[in-house]
């Protein structure tokens, strides 16, 4: 699923794709993917979505993206777009399948959002109130802001995924993160402080800006999911290979629900 580098190459892609052009036609291909409010329900579809949808994207010219953790706020002029790639969305310049809104550009290009899980959405708001949904909930972004200090028992991993503690993690970064931190996930987050913590942020740190790097290879986002695509993470889906690190094999465990790889060797 998009985390925090596929957001962010979200964001360059639409801000190049759309610099100096103006958007003059929506088509709305299943209006369950335009919502009234922040949600991943298809259900919470906006009855009025192609009219809402018009109202901003044709008043004014495409304007910057903010992104904070893994939304996107897009300005036209005093209106916006909060856009949420949920688990399965991207933009894209080609003709993907599950096609759910296209945007056509004066130039005759087009901006398509495909959504086969349809656990993302599109928002037409007020840009003051977009900018309270883009932060609604979230802790500080992970590559914007210093890790905050963290408390209690749960394990380390699973508070790294928490959304409303750090914006933009999921779960293949997190782990990641730890790996090159050296901190076993099964840490009590509260026990990160002092050095330890030091040494997560800067993992965190250099997991994100590692992944944009690689990602700005691709013109449009490429998930390591996608059919073909390389696996470039040192640990991620290669449990039972060696750590390219220590050399100890790459084990896998479950935490709060999610797949966790790490090394038992250099993750202690």
């Amino acid at each position: 699923m998009p985390e925090l580098p596929e957001v962010e190459t979200c964001r360059r892609s639409l801000r190049r794709w759309t610099a100096g052009r103006r958007i003059v036609g929506v088509d709305l291909f299943d209006p369950r993917s335009v919502r009234q409010g922040r949600s991943d329900r298809p259900t919470a579809g906006h009855p009025e979505g192609r009219v809402a949808l018009d109202a901003v994207v044709l008043a004014a010219a495409p304007g910057e993206i903010d992104r904070h953790g893994k939304r996107l706020l897009w300005h036209f002029g005093d209106r916006a777009l909060l856009l949420h790639l949920g688990m399965t969305g991207r933009w894209s310049r080609i003709d993907p399948p599950h096609a759910k809104v296209c945007l056509r550009l004066d130039d005759g290009s087009a901006l398509v959002f495909a959504d086969p899980r349809l656990l993302g959405g599109i928002v037409p708001t007020e840009g003051s109130r977009g900018r309270a949904l883009l932060l609604e909930g979230l802790g500080p972004d992970a590559l914007g802001a210093p890790l905050p200090v963290f408390g209690g028992r749960r394990a380390i991993k699973v508070a790294l995924m928490d959304q409303a503690v750090v914006a933009g993690l999921g779960n293949l970064h997190a782990a990641e993160a730890l790996w090159r931190a050296g901190i076993d996930p099964r840490t009590p987050a509260a026990e990160v402080t002092g050095a330890r913590h030091t040494v997560l942020q800067r993992g965190v740190r250099e997991q994100l800006e590692g992944t944009l790097r690689m990602l700005a290879e691709h013109d449009e986002i490429e998930y390591v999911e996608d059919a073909g695509a390389e696996n470039p993470f040192p640990l991620y889906q290669r449990a039972g290979s060696s750590c390219p690190r220590c050399g100890a094999l790459i084990a896998k465990m479950t935490q709060a629900g999610r797949s966790t790889w790490w090394c038992p060797g250099c993750q202690r």
